[in-house]
């Protein structure tokens, strides 16, 4: 019991062992969105091999602190009998351990402000399709709508028939993938027609999500539109 307490008190661990958990996350998200071309399949498939390589690394680390810590555990064992005031050398560890519910709550707003990124996203979709660029354009953060002029934004959307969300497995990251569709007659700048999918980088702006920024997906990378 020792053992375990003097491992999960150990600050070297706990760094590592968030280090690891919330690196996990964000690599998952790196190559569920790297290539928007790739199959399911094949994102599931490299989600699953991060969370091998996640928990093999875990289980390395708390074993690395097992061992360390399991020579130091045999003395307190030996003079426990004799001194009555080891005890109060046990609840040592409780300290460390208790700050660290502290960290929890940092996470555990990633589902209210990912469904804010939602709700912000959809108005500015629908907006977008009947053409009610004035809603559109409150959906950008101040900053954005101070380096775009409004006549040439709402031309630029004129272009636009249509905006949807694409299917997204787990919660949309602060980098969300919309679909535009392009009017008959219409192109992008690379001659693409049809449905075209655009990176919009979302940002808190007075305790509520804004677009901050619009990027067009190609395979070499995400190259800034005129109207974003």
């Amino acid at each position: 019991m020792n053992i375990l307490l003097n491992t999960l008190g150990d600050p070297i661990w706990q760094v590592l062992a968030l280090v690891i958990t919330f690196v996990a996350p964000v690599l998952i998200v790196a190559v569920r969105t790297r290539d928007v071309h790739a199959s399911e399949q094949q994102k599931r498939r490299d989600s699953l091999t991060i969370l091998r390589v996640w928990f093999a690394a875990f289980l390395l680390i708390s074993g690395v602190a097992v061992a360390v810590h399991l020579p130091g555990a045999a003395p307190q064992r030996t003079s426990s009998t004799a001194l009555p005031t080891i005890p109060t050398l046990s609840p040592t560890p409780a300290p460390t351990s208790r700050p660290t519910p502290t960290s929890i709550p940092t996470p555990t707003s990633t589902p209210r402000l990912a469904h804010s990124i939602t709700q912000v996203l959809t108005t500015f979709c629908d907006a977008l399709t009947i053409q009610d660029y004035q809603t559109a354009w409150n959906q950008y953060a101040r900053p954005l709508q101070h380096t775009h002029s409004q006549p040439e934004t709402f031309a630029a959307w004129g272009k636009f028939t249509r905006c949807s969300i694409p299917d997204q497995s787990g919660d949309p990251s602060a980098f969300t993938v919309l679909t535009l569709t392009f009017a008959r007659g219409y192109t992008d700048r690379f001659g693409r027609t049809g449905d075209v999918d655009y990176r919009f980088t979302m940002g808190e702006e007075n305790q509520a999500w804004k677009i901050t920024g619009v990027c067009d997906i190609l395979s070499e990378g995400c190259y800034a539109v005129s109207w974003g």
